[in-house]
């Protein structure tokens, strides 16, 4: 009897989807990068969920071969390195803004402020330059912090 051949996850918008955002850590790592300007290996690991060491390392690996993260010495200590949102990762802030807000509706203890899913009701596109504008400022503190 032959087994069966892994799924490939590419075709299927779903599937090629689910393959990197499936996992919890990838999903909150950036959930970290894109809306909370956390940027190096300390900053991850210091996130209120407990991530483990290992799993950190490995999920940064990931989000890094899939074109999510640029890995780079960081300017202000050699000894470090800071994990960069690419355009790739970037685009996908209005569907990760989109679950959040969804979230909100439904979960009874979300931690959001009201005024976080008030805001991108009313304005999706201003909400989201907000952030776009957040995320270049965090970059542009790190690179000119050298």
């Amino acid at each position: 009897m032959t087994r069966p051949q892994p799924l490939e996850w590419h075709g299927c918008p779903t599937r090629y989807a689910a393959g990197i955002f499936g996992d919890k850590w990838c999903f909150l790592i950036l959930r970290d990068v894109l809306l909370h300007g956390k940027r190096t290996y300390s900053d991850f690991l210091n996130s209120p969920e407990g991530i483990s060491t290992n799993i950190l390392a490995d999920r940064l690996s990931r989000l890094e071969s899939a074109a999510l993260l640029d890995r780079k010495i960081d300017p202000r200590k050699a000894s470090r390195v800071c994990y960069f949102p690419t355009r790739k990762a970037r685009d996908i802030l209005p569907a990760l803004i989109g679950l959040m807000v969804w979230s909100t509706q439904y979960d009874d203890k979300t931690e959001a402020p009201a005024t976080f899913a008030e805001a991108f009701r009313a304005d999706p596109k201003g909400t989201i330059a907000w952030y776009e504008a957040e995320i270049d400022r965090v970059d542009r503190e790190i690179v000119q912090g050298s």
